[in-house]
């Protein structure tokens, strides 16, 4: 039985596509412009498009983590997951950002269905904790990011509020 892997299973699809308790991914970033994304309050905080590259790193990040692979990407701190905060005119590389965020996603949820509850328990690696925590760890820091967005969105007036419907 699958009983974890279903509660996680249950929460990355909240997360990432149903506006539950809160706005669901798809909701936060839902008819935002690349000038939108790109900006920043008073230069003092990530941009949206920088926080949705940080999300891409650090899923991928535990993707490979628990495939037990390398990531190729080695950045030389946790800022440069960042990135730059993007062009505000360039809509393509914005569309692309996001697609390559829920391709992310749909690939880390593939990875999760995979997982038994047996695996969850093991460590993901040697001398390291739990999947299980690894796991739980990268969905509430998602959560953060994804508060962190529309908190810029409610700042730059593009919030529209939670489609409850």
């Amino acid at each position: 039985m699958q009983v974890v892997t279903n509660v996680f299973l249950e929460q990355l699809d909240m997360h990432h596509h149903k506006n539950d308790w809160f706005a669901s991914m798809d909701q936060a970033l839902n008819g935002i412009t690349p000038a939108e994304a790109a900006w920043t309050s008073s230069g003092t905080s990530n941009s949206i498009w920088q926080i949705v590259n940080h999300l891409i790193f650090w899923n991928e990040d535990v993707i490979h983590r628990i495939n037990g692979t390398e990531n190729p990407h080695k950045p030389e701190d946790n800022e440069e997951t960042f990135g730059n905060s993007g062009d505000p005119e360039d809509e393509i590389g914005w569309a692309k950002t996001v697609h390559r965020f829920n391709e992310v996603m749909n690939d880390f949820k593939t990875v999760i269905a995979d997982l038994d509850d047996e695996k969850l328990k093991a460590p993901y690696a040697t001398n390291r904790y739990s999947t299980e925590r690894l796991v739980s760890s990268i969905m509430m820091h998602d959560s953060y990011h994804l508060g962190q967005i529309v908190l810029l969105r409610k700042l730059q007036s593009s919030w529209g509020g939670v489609d409850w419907s």
